[in-house]
């Protein structure tokens, strides 16, 4: 989507400001467009850029408010008064204004409100699946372990373990350990091979 030319020109900062002026909500869904589109950068960027635009606009009307106050005549300004006296500045512009700072004041907010969001969960995120995996390779090391010592064990015990034949009744019995028991007859049995 990054790549679409149609899309960068519909998500262009001078696109989304004539649609602000002309279809406030469009403009609105196109700045989301270019919250989709682009990097964090040009998120938080794009909110002060409106608020900037809207603040230009403004600039005629701060400068005669400063020249009023100054007692400054307003004619020595070329052009600012029929600026500031047409009807399309005083309504339509100053609107465009407003709606241009409002806008990027609350875009400015959600960008920050859903940055931070955005942090703490993947920190969240983060440290929940560093846990997990921690905990998963200190049982798997745990098992390994027992593992081991079973197998060791158990490889101690074949070692010893050998065929034992009864004196009382001539039966075979396996036998692990030093000394044990006929299965059959219940008498003593002594390991010889055992090396313990």
């Amino acid at each position: 989507m990054k790549n679409n030319l149609l899309f960068k020109i519909l998500s262009s900062l001078p696109v989304i400001l004539i649609a602000l002026y002309f279809i406030p909500f469009l403009g609105v869904c196109l700045i989301l467009l270019r919250y989709f589109m682009y990097d964090n950068k040009k998120r938080i960027s794009t909110p002060m850029y409106i608020v900037g635009v809207g603040i230009l606009v403004l600039i005629p009307k701060a400068l005669n408010l400063i020249l009023d106050v100054a007692k400054v005549d307003i004619t020595t300004i070329p052009y600012l008064k029929d600026v500031i006296s047409a009807e399309l500045y005083n309504v339509d512009f100053i609107n465009y204004s407003k709606r241009l700072i409002c806008v990027g004041v609350i875009f400015l907010i959600i960008s920050f409100v859903l940055k931070t969001i955005f942090d703490k969960v993947s920190s969240k995120l983060n440290s929940g699946i560093r846990n997990y995996i921690n905990e998963t390779q200190r049982r798997d090391a745990e098992i390994s372990r027992k593992n081991d010592m079973e197998i060791k064990i158990k490889q101690e015990k074949a070692k010893n373990t050998s065929y034992v034949e009864c004196p009382n009744c001539g039966s075979d019995n396996l036998l692990g350990e030093k000394y044990g028991t006929c299965k059959y007859c219940r008498s003593k049995l002594v390991n010889k091979n055992y090396k313990g």
